[in-house]
C-alpha cells in the first residue's frame, strides 16, 4: 500500500518509554470492535445508557490512538536503524497509515452526530459502513505492525544481539585482511629474492582464496592461511639453503 505522506499532527516526546506499543496496540484494535458490538445491540434495544457508552468509548478510542501513534514513533525510531531496507521501507509505510488513523479517529463520532441531527435510516448506514472500514484499516494496520516483528525483526533483541555481533565479526575480519595483505607483500619479497616466481603465484593465490572465503568463517581461515604462508616461507628457505 503507497499512501502520500501526511505531516505528523503533533511532536512526540522523547521521554516516552520504549517497547510500549504492542501493549497500547492491542486496545487501539479491540475497542472499535466493541463499540460496533455495543452500536449493532444498540440498533435493536435502543437504550440510551448504551449511547452514552458508545460516545465515552469514541472519546477514549480517540485517546488510544494518540498513545498508539505516539509510542509507535519511538518503538520505530528505536528499531528502525538495525532492520533491513525493505523492512525500514515497510516501517515507514505502516508510520503513515498509523497518521492516516490517527487523523480518522475522530470520523465515527462526528458520523454518529450526524445521524443524530438526521435522523434517517440512510445516515446510520453511512456510519456503520464508514465505522467498519476503519476497523478493516486498523486491523490490517496491526497486521503489518505483525510483520514488521516476526518477518523483520523490528525491536527483538535476539536480532539485536546478532546484528551486533555480525558487526564484529566484519571488524575482526577488516582487522585480519589488513594482517594478511601485509603478510602476503612480505612473503612476496621473500620469495622474489629466490627467484621462485611460480611459488609466489602459487601462494598469493591461495591467500587470496582463502581471504574471500574467510567472511563465512574467520577463525578457520585463519589459520589456513597461516599454514599456507608458513610452509611457504619454509619450503622457500629450504630451496634457498640447497642452491647454497
Amino acid at each position: 500500500m503507497t499512501l502520500p505522506t501526511l505531516p505528523l499532527p503533533f511532536p512526540v516526546s522523547e521521554v516516552v518509554p520504549v517497547l510500549l506499543h504492542p501493549a497500547v496496540v492491542h486496545f487501539a484494535v479491540v475497542l472499535p470492535l466493541v463499540i460496533l458490538i455495543l452500536e449493532l445491540i444498540n440498533l435493536i434495544t435502543k437504550r440510551r445508557s448504551l449511547t452514552i457508552t458508545v460516545y465515552l468509548l469514541f472519546v477514549l478510542l480517540a485517546g488510544v490512538y494518540i498513545a498508539a501513534y505516539g509510542t509507535g514513533v519511538i518503538d520505530g525510531k528505536n528499531g528502525g536503524l538495525l532492520v533491513s531496507d525493505e523492512g525500514l521501507s515497510h516501517l515507514k509505510e505502516h508510520k503513515n497509515l498509523g497518521i492516516y488513523l490517527l487523523y480518522l479517529s475522530g470520523l465515527p463520532i462526528l458520523l454518529k452526530l450526524l445521524t443524530l441531527a438526521i435522523k434517517k435510516p440512510w445516515a446510520k448506514v453511512i456510519y456503520l459502513v464508514s465505522f467498519v472500514a476503519i476497523i478493516a484499516l486498523t486491523l490490517y494496520q496491526a497486521k503489518e505492525g505483525g510483520e514488521l516483528v516476526y518477518e523483520y525483526g523490528l525491536n527483538v533483541e535476539a536480532k539485536v544481539a546478532l546484528d551486533d555481533t555480525v558487526e564484529e565479526l566484519q571488524d575482526e575480519m577488516d582487522e585480519l585482511k589488513e594482517q594478511y595483505e601485509e603478510q602476503i607483500a612480505v612473503l612476496t619479497a621473500q620469495c622474489t629474492e629466490n627467484n621462485d616466481s611460480a611459488e609466489v603465484v602459487a601462494t598469493i593465490t591461495n591467500v587470496e582464496n582463502n581471504i574471500s572465503t574467510s567472511s563465512q568463517e574467520p577463525v578457520v581461515i585463519s589459520e589456513n592461511i597461516n599454514q599456507d604462508i608458513n610452509s611457504s616461507d619454509s619450503k622457500s628457505k629450504s630451496e634457498s639453503n640447497s642452491s647454497k
